[in-house]
C-alpha cells in the first residue's frame, strides 16, 4: 500500500508541476496582452491602468479617426484577398506535390516554404523590385499579391498533411460513378480536407492582417495598413488610442480563431 501511495503522490506531483508550468507559460504570453487591453480603458492622456474608473474615450476617438478606420478597411480587404488567393494556390500546389511524381520533388517542396523562412525584409525588397520591372504601381494589387505569397506556405503545409492520409479510393469511386474531376474535388475531396482549407484560410488572413515588415515596401498613399499606422503613431508618441486599436485587433484575431474552430467542426 505504501508503494502504491508513493506512486500516486509522485503522479500528483508530476501533474502539479506540469500544470504549474503550463500556467506560467500562459501568464508569460497573456499578461502583456492583458496590460494593453486594460490600459485602453484609461481616461488619462497616457497608457495607465484605470484605477479611477473605466473610460471609453479612446475607443470613441478611434471610431472617429478616419485615417485609422481607413487602415482597418485596407487591412480587411488585403487580408481577405490574400487569404483567398493563398488557399487557391496553396491547395493546387499541395495536390500537385502529393499526387504527382517529378524530379527534385523534396527540394522543390522546401523552396515552397521559403516565404515563411526568409526575412520579410528580403521578400518585400524582392517584390517591390519585381513589381517595378513589370510596371505595377504600389497599392492594393502589390499588397494582396505580396501577402498571398507569405500565406501560401501555411496553406501548402496544412493541405499537404491532410492529403497524405487521404483515401484515394474515395475519388476513384466517384470517378467510376461518372463524376468528372471538378465534381469529384468539389463533392468528395474538398469536404474531407475542409478543416485544412479553413485553417489555412484563417492563418493566411491573420498573417496578412498582422504583416508589417514586407508591407512597408508595398504600400502607397491611401493604402496604409493597421500595423504600419500603429508604427507611425508610435513614432510621434504612445497614446491610449494605440492600445484601443490593439485591443480591437486582439478581438478580431480571437474571433477569427474561434470561427475557424467552429467551421472546422
Amino acid at each position: 500500500m505504501s508503494a502504491v501511495g508513493s506512486l500516486k503522490q509522485t503522479g500528483l506531483l508530476r501533474r502539479g508541476v506540469l500544470l504549474g508550468t503550463i500556467l506560467l507559460i500562459y501568464v508569460f504570453l497573456l499578461v502583456p496582452v492583458a496590460m494593453v487591453v486594460l490600459t485602453s480603458f484609461t481616461g488619462r492622456a497616457f497608457p495607465a491602468i484605470p484605477y479611477d474608473g473605466i473610460s471609453l474615450q479612446w475607443y470613441v476617438a478611434l471610431m472617429t479617426d478616419s485615417q485609422l478606420l481607413g487602415a482597418l478597411f485596407t487591412s480587411f480587404v488585403v487580408a481577405t484577398g490574400a487569404a483567398i488567393i493563398a488557399v487557391i494556390f496553396g491547395t493546387i500546389a499541395a495536390i500537385g506535390f502529393v499526387r504527382a511524381e517529378f524530379p527534385y520533388k523534396q527540394q522543390l517542396s522546401t523552396i515552397m516554404l521559403l516565404p515563411m523562412i526568409i526575412s520579410p525584409v528580403i521578400t518585400g525588397i524582392a517584390l517591390i523590385r519585381y513589381f517595378g520591372q513589370i510596371n505595377v504601381n504600389a497599392g492594393y494589387p502589390t499588397l494582396i499579391i505580396g501577402h498571398s505569397i507569405l500565406g501560401v506556405p501555411y496553406v501548402f503545409l496544412l493541405v499537404r498533411s491532410e492529403l497524405v492520409t487521404f483515401d484515394n479510393d474515395l475519388e476513384k469511386a466517384s470517378r467510376v460513378l461518372g463524376a468528372d474531376p471538378t465534381m469529384t474535388f468539389t463533392n468528395v475531396t474538398a469536404p474531407i480536407i475542409s478543416p485544412a482549407l479553413l485553417s489555412g484560410l484563417f492563418i493566411a488572413f491573420i498573417v496578412s492582417f498582422g504583416e508589417f515588415t514586407a508591407t512597408q515596401f508595398l504600400i502607397a498613399p491611401g493604402t496604409s495598413t493597421v500595423p504600419v499606422e500603429i508604427y507611425d503613431m508610435l513614432r510621434t508618441g504612445l497614446t491610449p488610442e494605440i492600445n484601443a486599436l490593439s485591443t480591437v485587433l486582439v478581438v478580431i484575431m480571437v474571433l477569427a480563431a474561434v470561427l475557424s474552430r467552429y467551421l472546422e467542426r
